[in-house]
C-alpha cells in the first residue's frame, strides 16, 4: 500500500518509495523552484519562467473580457508582467494613465462615505482561465522536474544557495 507521502507500508507496491509523479517528488513547484535557484541552473529556471508566463499569457483574454470598460484606458493596460519560477504575473494599470485599476478590482471608499463596488475581473479571469492552463502547466512542471532528476540525479537540493 501507498500512503498519502508517497512510502509504501508493506504489500507488494511498484513504487518502492517513490511517488510517481516527478513534481511530487522533487516537493512541488515551490521546493523545483528553490532547488534550481540553490543550484543556480539557468536553463531549467528559463524553462520555469517561460511555463509561469505562458500560464498568465492564456488569463489576459479573460480579464480583457471581464473588465469593466468606460473609455478603455484599463482594458489597455492589462498584460503578462514579470513572472516568476513560481508564478505568473498578470498587471492591470499604470500609476501615471491608469491609477485605479487596484479601486475597480477592489472597490474603495468615496469621500462621501458610499462604498464603490468592486469588479474582481482578474480573480475571475483566473477562474475562468483555470480549466485551460492547469493541464499544461502541469505537464511543463513535470517535464522540468524529470530533467532536474536526470541531470542532478536527485530530487531535490538542500542547503544554502550557491
Amino acid at each position: 500500500m501507498v500512503s498519502r507521502q508517497g512510502w509504501t507500508s508493506g504489500g507488494s507496491s511498484k513504487l518502492m518509495g517513490k511517488s510517481a509523479d516527478p513534481l511530487i517528488r522533487v516537493g512541488g513547484i515551490g521546493s523545483l523552484a528553490m532547488s534550481l535557484r540553490k543550484i543556480a541552473d539557468e536553463e531549467l529556471s528559463a524553462e520555469m519562467i517561460a511555463a509561469s508566463t505562458e500560464a498568465a499569457a492564456k488569463i489576459v483574454p479573460h480579464a480583457k473580457d471581464l473588465v469593466p470598460v468606460n473609455t478603455g484606458a484599463l482594458r489597455n493596460t492589462i498584460k503578462v508582467g514579470r513572472s516568476t519560477r513560481r508564478y505568473g504575473r498578470v498587471e492591470a494599470g499604470t500609476k501615471a494613465r491608469v491609477p485605479y485599476a487596484y479601486a475597480v478590482h477592489r472597490g474603495r471608499k468615496l469621500a462621501s462615505g458610499k462604498i464603490s463596488k468592486a469588479t474582481p475581473y482578474l480573480s475571475q479571469a483566473v477562474k475562468r482561465a483555470y480549466p485551460e492552463i492547469v493541464k499544461e502547466y502541469v505537464k511543463a512542471m513535470n517535464k522540468i522536474a524529470i530533467k532536474f532528476e536526470k541531470t542532478y540525479g536527485v530530487s531535490r537540493v538542500y542547503g544554502r544557495y550557491k
